[in-house]
């Protein structure tokens, strides 16, 4: 009697009260409670649209911050007043997806990718570019541990937009840039970053949230410890990238910083390096309103030398010098000019690459060239 009455207690004992461990019920039967993803459908979509939609429209953005750098006379510069433009859609992106971290950096690559594909005049380069620029916003509200403010969040846009110009003065060290114009260009920037990359978007979520347009997004309640465990990933994430971007940064600055490649309208394409060719020494002046520089002496390979070697196609013909950077700023001269002229040399100076080109303004004086390309010319 007291064995039978024993019984049930203990089969309800040994299974705990729970059906999970009833053995006579399937396990696959068994409801179990999922936990929602951090990243929703609807915050990938955000991603991917407005992230291509910036991304076309910064290619143009770029076009035109060159087109103002010519207006007013200098190779770069001037266009960082349009940096928040770039940066707007960062932003606006991550307050569509209800301020999740990891956000602006991957709507960051996704708009490079676009930027590239759409012909930026960066090249690869923009990838870099705008990748950093997410990644600079992610790590600002990490380091204040807040992206609820919006004060915050313009600061972080502000430093986004100045990473532009010491991402490119890292990649394009030069030392002829007087440090003053490397700073007015910089606040330039982040005001920029800060007004047009920061309050604008926040300006217009807002305008967004009072037409309840948002309202089919509900923000999802998760746990503290998914949370938690989100927050150490997604740290250890931007950590591991980075690393990865520095790396980055270094190859691309040690990788054919003193070569240039003669390309066009040539019969023999080649890789110039200037200790290949014999050098001559040539006193010239640098005149610029900018930066002007006294009479010295410049060694280096003269012009005419290096694209006899290439063996033009045509008897007249163009050249066409392209800087690796900042803004693949670029100069031109007729072979009528440059032939048996000896007043145009390539030479290494304080590490770089750049044309002497004496008796010339300094705009022709082209800094850190990467491309010498032969064209086609009327007369």
């Amino acid at each position: 009697m007291n064995d039978g009455s024993r019984k049930p207690k203990e089969i309800s004992d040994s299974i705990g009260g729970s059906p999970s461990h009833i053995p006579w019920i399937r396990p696959d039967l068994v409801k179990h409670k999922k936990k929602e993803p951090y990243f929703q459908t609807s915050d990938l979509v955000i991603i991917a649209l407005f992230s291509s939609l910036g991304g076309i429209f910064s290619t143009f953005i770029g076009y035109l911050a060159n087109l103002l750098n010519s207006l007013i006379g200098i190779p770069f510069g001037g266009g960082q007043i349009l940096a928040g433009l770039h940066i707007f859609w960062l932003v606006f992106i991550f307050l569509l997806t209800d301020r999740k971290v990891g956000v602006t950096f991957s709507a960051g690559v996704l708009k490079g990718f676009v930027e590239f594909f759409t012909g930026n005049a960066h090249g690869l380069l923009v990838i870099l570019l705008s990748s950093s620029q997410g990644l600079i916003i992610e790590l600002v509200l990490i380091l204040f541990l807040s992206t609820k403010r919006n004060s915050i969040v313009a600061i972080a846009a502000g430093f986004a937009g100045l990473s532009n110009v010491l991402l490119q003065q890292i990649l394009f060290f030069n030392s002829q840039i007087p440090f003053t114009f490397l700073a007015m260009i910089g606040i330039i920037s982040f005001i920029s970053g800060m007004t047009l990359g920061g309050i604008f978007p926040i300006s217009i979520f807002f305008g967004f949230k009072q037409a309840s347009l948002l309202q089919w997004r509900k923000p999802k309640s998760i746990s503290p410890r998914y949370a938690r465990n989100i927050k150490t990933i997604r740290i250890s994430i931007i950590v591991i990238i980075l690393l990865a971007e520095f790396s980055l940064i270094a190859f691309l600055v040690l990788q054919h910083k003193n070569s240039i490649q003669i390309t066009g309208e040539v019969y023999n394409p080649y890789t110039f390096y200037v200790s290949d060719f014999p050098h001559i020494t040539i006193e010239a002046e640098l005149t610029s309103e900018y930066f002007p520089q006294p009479p010295r002496n410049y060694t280096g390979v003269p012009l005419h030398v290096i694209l006899e070697h290439a063996q033009p196609k045509f008897q007249f013909y163009g050249i066409l010098l392209k800087a690796r950077a900042p803004d693949l700023y670029s100069v031109m001269f007729n072979s009528t000019v440059v032939d048996n002229n000896d007043k145009f040399i390539i030479a290494l100076v304080d590490g770089v690459l750049r044309l002497i080109a004496s008796e010339y303004h300094g705009t022709y004086w082209i800094y850190d060239i990467g491309t010498i390309e032969v064209t086609t010319i009327a007369f």
